[in-house]
């Protein structure tokens, strides 16, 4: 009689899983309003829609407007989105590896742990835009607008940045290793223990930012101006620092070595 009651619980235990698979597969399925997806397809307008979880990989949207629309977990792989109007739009968690977003205006976007791994931001607005634990590995930025933007822990390995404007962006433990950030406006951007590493900031604007015990080992500083900037406890280990402006900034705490490249004239503090 226990072995009837114990294959009998087992049973529903496993019934009720699948009955609990089933139902979150068809939610998924049917996450979006498909009748804002009809009106986006004839329209190329949906601002305030609902697409959540959408799968629209390689599809061209491009000069769309879809302001405040929702993208959460969407799939928009290689999709072409030059030009687009996203203001406001809710893009967690959205897959956008490769695809095409120059020029888009993605003001006061949230883009946590958004995909967009080789994406082309080239010329994009993102000011104000969340991009927490974003991963832009490889992503084209250069000319972007990334005022007031958070980008905390975000990766942006290999990134292109030159030019992009990043006044006051939240960049604190992000990790910029070998990325180009020449020409960029970084004045009073938080670089805090951010990874710095084989980073190339040649002529870069980097007055009054936050570098504590950021890692700019073997980065290219030369030309740069860090007039005010704070360089505490931050590793130079190699780095390029020639024709660079260091008034006023803090060094104390600052690491390294005979391979460290100092502007001429420039007072090495002591160690």
């Amino acid at each position: 009689y226990k072995f009837l009651m114990i294959g009998t619980k087992q049973s529903f235990s496993i019934a009720r899983l699948i009955f609990l698979l089933t139902m979150a597969a068809a939610w998924n399925a049917n996450a979006f309003d498909k009748d804002n997806l009809e009106q986006l397809r004839a329209t190329n307008e949906c601002s305030r829609c609902d697409l959540t979880a959408i799968e629209l990989p390689g599809v061209s949207l491009s000069e769309a407007t879809l302001k405040w629309v929702k993208l959460t977990g969407a799939n928009l792989a290689d999709v072409n989105l030059s030009d687009v109007d996203l203001y406001g739009a809710y893009l967690s968690h959205i897959n956008l590896n490769g695809a095409n977003l120059t020029r888009a205006d993605l003001r006061g976007v949230n883009l946590k742990w958004a995909k967009l791994i080789s994406a082309n931001l080239t010329g994009a607005n993102l000011t104000e835009a969340d991009l927490l634990l974003a991963n832009l590995t490889d992503a084209d930025l250069v000319g972007a607008t990334l005022t007031r933007t958070n980008l905390m822990r975000a990766n942006l390995t290999d990134a292109k940045l030159s030019g992009a404007s990043l006044t006051r962006a939240n960049l604190i433990r992000v990790n910029l290793i070998r990325a180009n950030l020449t020409t960029a406006d970084l004045s009073k951007a938080n670089l805090s223990e951010s990874d710095l590493t084989l980073t190339d900031l040649s002529m870069a604007n980097l007055t009054g930012a936050g570098l504590w015990n950021a890692n700019l080992t073997e980065a290219n500083l030369s030309d740069a101006d860090l007039t005010g900037s704070n360089l505490r406890d931050a590793n130079l280990t190699g780095a390029n620092l020639s024709g660079a402006s260091l008034s006023w900034a803090d060094l104390s705490g600052a690491v390294w070595n005979d391979e460290t490249v100092f502007p001429e004239g420039f007072e090495i503090p002591d160690e």
